[in-house]
């Protein structure tokens, strides 16, 4: 009886990540995943369930990915030097030519638009708790005078959110990682805007 391979499940789902940042979920068969993996379909299978249980574990890799920034961010002296640090970290990742993180997996995700309900409601997850992360800093700045807007903190979250995705589309035209951090430099001049006008 041949023995079975030992591997690296972090590692095989970190991989594994990597393939579904570049093609997204639906474009990603089960044979590039084979492939940047090492394993066979049947050990995939068995160790990770079907592409879709190994998607939503790739997901929460890609996210954990982040976590080091965002203790980050809690260390920066201000909410105003907490975002900013976000926006460098966003910057390097999208300029650094590795095609892996030129792309947010969430984002990815939810520009699929798919019509499965569990994958939709982790992305969804997913988002939120990135806005959360930046409406925390935003409203810490609020408090500690870093930031002079007045406005809603979740709605200044919105926008940052914003920018997030059009940073690393405008990083798939523009690799320079100086013009990409003078565009968040001007975007962020929202930060320092006066109460927000009701729509």
């Amino acid at each position: 009886m041949p023995r079975e391979r030992q591997f690296d499940a972090h590692d095989v789902i970190d991989r594994a990540a990597d393939v579904f940042l570049v093609h997204g979920y639906e474009a990603t068969s089960l044979s590039m995943l084979c492939e940047a993996t090492g394993l066979g379909k049947q050990s995939l299978y068995n160790s990770f369930g079907d592409k879709k249980a190994l998607y939503l574990k790739a997901v929460d890799c890609s996210v954990a990915r982040m976590a080091s920034l965002a203790q980050q961010m809690q260390t920066a002296p201000s909410g105003r030097a907490a975002i900013q640090v976000f926006f460098e970290t966003v910057v390097h990742l999208c300029s650094n030519g590795r095609p892996a993180d030129q792309s947010c997996i969430v984002s990815h995700g939810l520009l699929e638009s798919s019509q499965d309900r569990e994958l939709r409601v982790a992305l969804q997850n997913k988002w939120h708790q990135s806005h959360e992360l930046l409406r925390c800093q935003v409203e810490r700045g609020q408090r500690d005078g870093s930031i002079t807007y007045a406005g809603p903190s979740a709605q200044a979250a919105d926008v940052l959110m914003a920018l997030v995705s059009g940073l690393r589309v405008s990083a798939r035209v523009r690799t320079d990682a100086s013009q990409l951090l003078a565009t968040v430099a001007m975007a962020l001049t929202v930060l320092d805007s006066p109460q927000a006008q009701a729509p």
